[in-house]
């Protein structure tokens, strides 16, 4: 009898990038989604490190056949395991070296995401991920080295890969336009969020009295990185107060930047100008079970980011079945939650507009009837992400 055919994800981000968390983590839930059918073809394993906290393998433990922790399983990262690792790549066309030895002891078939690329007759044993392009759109946010990692990375997968996993649409156009003679194969993998029961039976007043937060709030949660956009917020914010009109904008996320340090005290700064202490609230990095409520309690989610692979936030809210007002980039517009509103990602004075017709208009949730709603279609998106990514891992699409 043959063996349930095996995929080992390979555990992302940590506090510094909880988007690559939360990727991997909703792949594992999509999959557990699929009916007992289905899943009974196939095992997960888990590689992770230490960013996987203590909560989030408790939840992802039912789901898992095998964990195994990538400081025990793989080598360290040294000059003699580098050159092994290479002779190994070119001479025997291993496509991940430092994965072989797990991969072998858990009789893996399929691990993803990688960043090596992968040829035949290795092409549907792994499979490299590409969030986005961010480097190539917004340089500035990058130091020279991180852009030449990026570009080395991806042009070797160009010229390498069999096929290349893509976050979006507008992912894969920019993959064919900055390589446009690569025979890869591009594959659209379009996450989405599987909500826990506990979100909805939680009470969002409560985590909003633990903030001293009022009544009624946008909220904006993200990372206090420069692309997040926090000044065409504040730009808004100081163009409704001269016009006699004070919303407020809740902000969570990890408040450092360690592309630019100084990000956080030109945001303050620009509070403390502005005169907008009680109107820009930031809380920092809260649990996520907080940040959940908090965004059931707001009015709508707030997401004025100038770049994204694809919007955590963005499909958190969806699920929830929130309001949102969101920037105009191609990711946000590809991700189109019903009832969103976009502004232009520059236009502080169309952003102004949009969260005065808002402020006037919106009511603190949560409503039910609209959380009722997005559930059933949220179920029906997430088995259909499960089925999409399976069909990913065994290669059923054609060659």
């Amino acid at each position: 009898m043959n063996h349930p055919f095996r995929i080992g994800l390979i555990y992302q981000g940590g506090r510094n990038w909880i988007g690559g968390s939360m990727y991997v983590k909703n792949i594992i839930l999509a999959l557990a989604s699929l009916p007992d059918q289905v899943k009974s073809t196939f095992d997960i394993c888990l590689l992770y490190n230490d960013a996987l906290d203590a909560a989030t393998r408790q939840e992802l433990e039912p789901h898992i056949s095998q964990f195994y922790d990538l400081e025990q399983e793989v080598k360290p990262i040294t000059l003699k395991n580098r050159l092994i690792w290479k002779f190994e790549k070119e001479v025997f066309r291993q496509p991940n070296p430092p994965f072989n030895p797990v991969m072998k002891k858990g009789k893996i078939d399929f691990l993803y995401p990688t960043s090596a690329p992968t040829r035949e007759p290795f092409a549907l044993r792994s499979c490299p991920w590409i969030p986005d392009f961010q480097h190539k759109y917004l340089p500035h946010l990058f130091s020279e080295a991180e852009i030449e990692r990026r570009d080395r990375e991806h042009s070797a997968i160009a010229r390498h890969s069999t096929r290349v996993v893509l976050s979006s649409k507008a992912a894969e156009s920019d993959f064919k336009k900055f390589f446009p003679t690569s025979q890869t194969r591009t594959e659209v993998l379009q996450f989405r969020t599987s909500p826990a029961s506990s979100w909805f039976s939680a009470h969002p007043e409560e985590i909003q009295k633990k903030y001293c937060l009022p009544e009624r709030f946008f909220l904006f949660s993200g990372q206090f990185w420069q692309h997040k956009n926090h000044l065409v917020v504040l730009e808004a914010l100081q163009e409704l107060r001269s016009q006699g009109i004070q919303p407020t904008v809740v902000c969570t996320g990890h408040i450092y930047d360690d592309r630019k340090p100084e990000y956080l005290d030109l945001i303050l700064q620009k509070i403390h100008t502005y005169g907008l202490s009680q109107q820009f609230l930031v809380l920092g990095l809260i649990s996520r079970s907080d940040q959940i409520q908090l965004m059931r309690r707001s009015i709508a989610v707030l997401q004025p980011s100038l770049f994204e692979g694809w919007s955590t936030v963005v499909e958190d809210a969806r699920c929830l079945g929130k309001p949102m007002i969101l920037s105009d980039f191609p990711v946000h517009v590809e991700q189109n939650p019903l009832g969103c509103v976009f502004f232009g990602r520059s236009n502080f004075m169309e952003l102004a507009n949009i969260l005065a017709k808002g402020w006037q208009t919106l009511s603190s949730g949560p409503n039910l009837e609209q959380e009722q709603l997005a559930r059933a279609q949220n179920k029906k998106d997430i088995r259909f992400f499960g089925h999409r990514f399976l069909e990913i891992a065994r290669g059923e699409t054609k060659l």
